[in-house]
């Protein structure tokens, strides 16, 4: 049974697409902004995200499968939402480096 958990990243999954979700309403919100507050709002997203994903990794371990089903669930909720490639690849590699530490 202990095998069958290490495979269950249903959890992890669905924290990838609410994240992805919280993304891309604060994104939007950013794009509003005038263009010389943009980079420092995204910079201040980027550590929200992360620290939501610290938070997330601390209550429910993850391991390496985990991982990977939460990150590909963030990368492809975001790009489906019409994110930029390069940086939803950018964000998805910080917040997995982020976990890995």
């Amino acid at each position: 049974m202990v095998l069958l958990g290490w495979f269950d990243a249903a959890q992890a999954g669905a924290f990838g697409e609410e994240l992805a979700r919280f993304c891309d309403s604060e994104l939007r919100l950013i794009a509003t902004a005038s263009p010389g507050k943009r980079e420092d709002r995204r910079r201040k997203l980027l550590g929200k995200v992360l620290q939501r994903a610290r938070d997330f990794a601390a209550a429910h371990p993850l391991n390496t499968y985990k991982k990977a089903k939460l990150g590909n669930r963030l990368k492809w909720t975001l790009k489906d939402l019409g994110h930029d490639d390069d940086f939803v690849d950018l964000l998805v590699k910080e917040i997995l480096l982020a976990l890995a530490r």
